[in-house]
Protein backbone atom coordinates (compact mmCIF):
# COMPACT_ATOMS: atom_id res chain seq x y z
CA UNK A 1 0.00 0.00 0.00
CA UNK A 2 1.82 3.46 -1.13
CA UNK A 3 0.57 6.96 0.33
CA UNK A 4 0.95 8.84 3.24
CA UNK A 5 -2.01 9.16 5.50
CA UNK A 6 -1.61 12.00 8.08
CA UNK A 7 -3.08 11.49 11.29
CA UNK A 8 -4.31 14.74 13.58
CA UNK A 9 -5.77 14.58 16.90
CA UNK A 10 -5.52 13.79 20.75
CA UNK A 11 -3.54 10.84 21.70
CA UNK A 12 -3.52 9.24 25.10
CA UNK A 13 -1.44 6.41 26.91
CA UNK A 14 -3.75 3.50 27.94
CA UNK A 15 -2.54 1.67 30.07
CA UNK A 16 -4.06 -1.97 31.67
CA UNK A 17 -2.84 -3.28 35.33
CA UNK A 18 -3.62 -6.98 35.40
CA UNK A 19 -3.68 -8.65 38.76
CA UNK A 20 -4.95 -10.90 41.27
CA UNK A 21 -7.62 -9.93 44.17
CA UNK A 22 -7.75 -12.75 46.98
CA UNK A 23 -8.40 -10.39 49.60
CA UNK A 24 -10.21 -7.08 50.82
CA UNK A 25 -7.97 -3.63 51.93
CA UNK A 26 -8.24 -3.67 56.11
CA UNK A 27 -9.25 0.18 56.41
CA UNK A 28 -12.07 0.15 53.89
CA UNK A 29 -14.06 -2.43 51.93
CA UNK A 30 -12.31 -2.81 48.64
CA UNK A 31 -10.20 -5.16 46.53
CA UNK A 32 -6.54 -5.12 46.68
CA UNK A 33 -5.16 -5.74 43.44
CA UNK A 34 -1.52 -7.64 43.72
CA UNK A 35 -0.10 -6.67 40.02
CA UNK A 36 1.23 -9.26 37.82
CA UNK A 37 1.16 -7.44 34.20
CA UNK A 38 1.41 -4.13 32.54
CA UNK A 39 0.18 -3.40 29.11
CA UNK A 40 0.88 0.14 27.42
CA UNK A 41 -0.40 1.05 24.32
CA UNK A 42 -1.29 4.73 22.39
CA UNK A 43 -4.94 5.33 22.66
CA UNK A 44 -7.65 7.79 20.56
CA UNK A 45 -5.63 9.49 17.64
CA UNK A 46 -2.18 7.37 18.41
CA UNK A 47 -4.18 4.23 18.13
CA UNK A 48 -5.85 5.06 14.86
CA UNK A 49 -2.09 6.07 13.76
CA UNK A 50 -0.76 2.85 14.92
CA UNK A 51 -3.27 0.63 13.04
CA UNK A 52 -3.36 2.54 9.75
CA UNK A 53 0.85 1.60 9.84
CA UNK A 54 0.44 -1.93 11.11
CA UNK A 55 -1.57 -2.10 7.28
CA UNK A 56 1.57 -1.25 5.85
CA UNK A 57 0.75 2.55 5.33
CA UNK A 58 3.22 5.57 5.75
CA UNK A 59 1.72 7.09 8.86
CA UNK A 60 2.54 10.23 9.72
CA UNK A 61 0.79 11.53 13.05
CA UNK A 62 0.22 15.40 14.56
CA UNK A 63 -0.19 15.23 18.21
CA UNK A 64 0.32 17.44 21.20
CA UNK A 65 2.61 15.68 23.74
CA UNK A 66 3.64 17.33 27.40
CA UNK A 67 7.51 16.51 28.58
CA UNK A 68 6.85 13.68 30.84
CA UNK A 69 7.32 10.26 31.13
CA UNK A 70 3.83 9.41 29.79
CA UNK A 71 4.49 11.39 26.14
CA UNK A 72 8.14 9.72 26.18
CA UNK A 73 6.65 6.48 26.13
CA UNK A 74 4.18 7.25 23.66
CA UNK A 75 6.76 8.16 21.34
CA UNK A 76 8.65 5.03 21.73
CA UNK A 77 5.70 2.98 21.38
CA UNK A 78 4.63 4.59 18.15
CA UNK A 79 7.68 5.09 15.90
CA UNK A 80 8.58 1.40 16.93
CA UNK A 81 5.71 0.65 15.21
CA UNK A 82 7.11 2.85 12.08
CA UNK A 83 5.02 6.15 12.75
CA UNK A 84 6.48 9.68 12.57
CA UNK A 85 6.04 11.56 15.15
CA UNK A 86 5.16 15.50 15.06
CA UNK A 87 4.67 16.69 18.60
CA UNK A 88 2.94 19.80 19.17
CA UNK A 89 3.97 21.51 22.62
CA UNK A 90 1.14 20.61 25.01
CA UNK A 91 0.59 23.41 28.70
CA UNK A 92 -0.39 20.42 30.65
CA UNK A 93 0.36 16.78 31.60
CA UNK A 94 0.35 14.30 28.54
CA UNK A 95 -3.33 12.22 29.42
CA UNK A 96 -3.27 8.91 30.43
CA UNK A 97 -6.08 6.16 31.17
CA UNK A 98 -4.96 3.57 33.95
CA UNK A 99 -7.13 0.32 33.95
CA UNK A 100 -7.25 -1.91 37.18
CA UNK A 101 -8.34 -5.39 35.52
CA UNK A 102 -8.89 -8.80 37.54
CA UNK A 103 -10.32 -12.14 36.17
CA UNK A 104 -11.71 -10.05 32.59
CA UNK A 105 -13.36 -7.20 34.29
CA UNK A 106 -12.15 -3.63 34.85
CA UNK A 107 -12.52 -2.96 38.52
CA UNK A 108 -10.99 0.69 38.07
CA UNK A 109 -10.57 2.88 35.82
CA UNK A 110 -8.26 6.19 36.59
CA UNK A 111 -7.90 9.17 34.46
CA UNK A 112 -4.19 11.46 34.83
CA UNK A 113 -3.90 14.51 32.61
CA UNK A 114 -7.55 16.47 33.91
CA UNK A 115 -9.30 18.96 31.52
CA UNK A 116 -7.78 19.52 28.19
CA UNK A 117 -4.88 21.44 27.62
CA UNK A 118 -4.01 24.19 25.40
CA UNK A 119 -1.80 22.95 22.50
CA UNK A 120 1.17 24.99 20.48
CA UNK A 121 1.80 25.86 17.40
CA UNK A 122 2.85 23.37 14.57
CA UNK A 123 6.01 23.11 13.16
CA UNK A 124 6.85 23.28 9.57
CA UNK A 125 7.66 20.04 9.16
CA UNK A 126 4.45 19.02 10.49
CA UNK A 127 2.41 21.15 7.96
CA UNK A 128 4.25 20.37 5.13
CA UNK A 129 3.49 16.78 6.15
CA UNK A 130 -0.46 17.80 5.86
CA UNK A 131 0.37 19.82 2.28
CA UNK A 132 2.21 16.37 1.09
CA UNK A 133 -0.39 14.13 2.48
CA UNK A 134 -2.75 11.73 0.45
CA UNK A 135 -5.14 11.17 2.83
CA UNK A 136 -5.74 13.24 6.51
CA UNK A 137 -7.61 11.46 9.37
CA UNK A 138 -8.58 14.08 11.96
CA UNK A 139 -9.37 11.42 15.13
CA UNK A 140 -10.84 13.91 17.59
CA UNK A 141 -10.60 13.43 21.32
CA UNK A 142 -11.84 16.69 22.31
CA UNK A 143 -8.78 17.75 23.99
CA UNK A 144 -7.88 20.42 21.80
CA UNK A 145 -5.70 19.27 18.47
CA UNK A 146 -8.24 19.79 16.22
CA UNK A 147 -8.93 23.31 17.37
CA UNK A 148 -5.65 24.56 16.78
CA UNK A 149 -6.13 27.07 14.49
CA UNK A 150 -2.95 26.74 12.08
CA UNK A 151 -3.62 23.04 11.62
CA UNK A 152 -7.09 23.69 10.68
CA UNK A 153 -6.17 26.27 8.19
CA UNK A 154 -3.78 23.92 6.66
CA UNK A 155 -6.19 21.14 6.50
CA UNK A 156 -8.43 23.48 4.84
CA UNK A 157 -5.77 24.03 2.38
CA UNK A 158 -4.61 20.46 1.58
CA UNK A 159 -5.53 18.92 -1.38
CA UNK A 160 -5.61 15.50 0.09
CA UNK A 161 -9.18 13.98 1.22
CA UNK A 162 -10.33 14.58 4.88
CA UNK A 163 -12.17 11.78 6.88
CA UNK A 164 -13.25 13.71 10.21
CA UNK A 165 -14.44 11.71 13.73
CA UNK A 166 -15.86 13.95 16.04
CA UNK A 167 -16.14 14.59 19.56
CA UNK A 168 -18.98 16.38 21.24
CA UNK A 169 -16.02 18.44 23.35
CA UNK A 170 -14.47 19.36 19.93
CA UNK A 171 -14.87 22.13 16.83
CA UNK A 172 -16.93 21.06 13.89
CA UNK A 173 -15.13 19.27 10.77
CA UNK A 174 -13.97 22.05 8.25
CA UNK A 175 -15.98 23.08 5.21
CA UNK A 176 -15.34 20.60 2.71
CA UNK A 177 -14.22 17.39 4.51
CA UNK A 178 -14.87 14.21 2.35
CA UNK A 179 -16.24 12.23 5.17
CA UNK A 180 -17.22 12.57 8.89
CA UNK A 181 -17.96 10.02 10.60
CA UNK A 182 -19.85 10.98 14.21
CA UNK A 183 -21.69 8.28 16.20
CA UNK A 184 -25.44 7.87 17.59
CA UNK A 185 -25.31 9.63 20.43
CA UNK A 186 -23.39 12.36 19.12
CA UNK A 187 -25.47 12.98 16.26
CA UNK A 188 -28.27 12.84 18.45
CA UNK A 189 -26.75 15.35 21.24
CA UNK A 190 -25.61 17.53 18.10
CA UNK A 191 -29.43 17.91 16.66
CA UNK A 192 -30.80 17.57 19.76
CA UNK A 193 -33.10 14.14 18.87
CA UNK A 194 -35.05 12.99 21.54
CA UNK A 195 -34.34 9.55 22.41
CA UNK A 196 -37.44 7.80 22.26
CA UNK A 197 -37.71 8.50 18.20
CA UNK A 198 -36.59 5.55 15.89
CA UNK A 199 -32.92 4.86 16.06
CA UNK A 200 -32.49 4.63 12.43
CA UNK A 201 -34.84 7.40 11.81
CA UNK A 202 -32.93 9.76 13.69
CA UNK A 203 -29.41 8.56 12.16
CA UNK A 204 -30.73 9.34 9.15
CA UNK A 205 -32.24 12.90 9.65
CA UNK A 206 -29.39 13.81 11.59
CA UNK A 207 -26.62 13.09 8.84
CA UNK A 208 -28.59 15.23 6.36
CA UNK A 209 -28.87 17.98 8.96
CA UNK A 210 -24.95 17.60 9.56
CA UNK A 211 -24.10 17.38 6.11
CA UNK A 212 -25.33 20.77 5.44
CA UNK A 213 -24.80 22.37 8.38
CA UNK A 214 -20.68 21.30 7.93
CA UNK A 215 -20.49 21.12 4.68
CA UNK A 216 -18.97 17.58 4.05
CA UNK A 217 -18.98 15.64 1.18
CA UNK A 218 -21.06 12.77 3.53
CA UNK A 219 -21.43 11.81 7.06
CA UNK A 220 -21.69 8.10 8.15
CA UNK A 221 -23.32 7.53 11.89
CA UNK A 222 -21.66 4.37 13.60
CA UNK A 223 -24.52 3.04 15.44
CA UNK A 224 -22.69 -0.36 16.74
Amino acid sequence: MTGTMVVIGDTVLDRDVYGGVERLCPDAPVPVLDERQTDERPGGAGLAALLAARCGRAVVLVTALADDPAAARLAALLTAEGVSLHALTLDGPTPEKVRLRSGGRTLLRLDRGGEPARCGQPAAPALGALADADVILVSDYGRGVARQPALRAAIAQARAPVVWDPHPRGPAPVAGARLATPNEAEVRHLIGAAHDQDRLAAAIRGARELRRRWRSGAVAVTMG
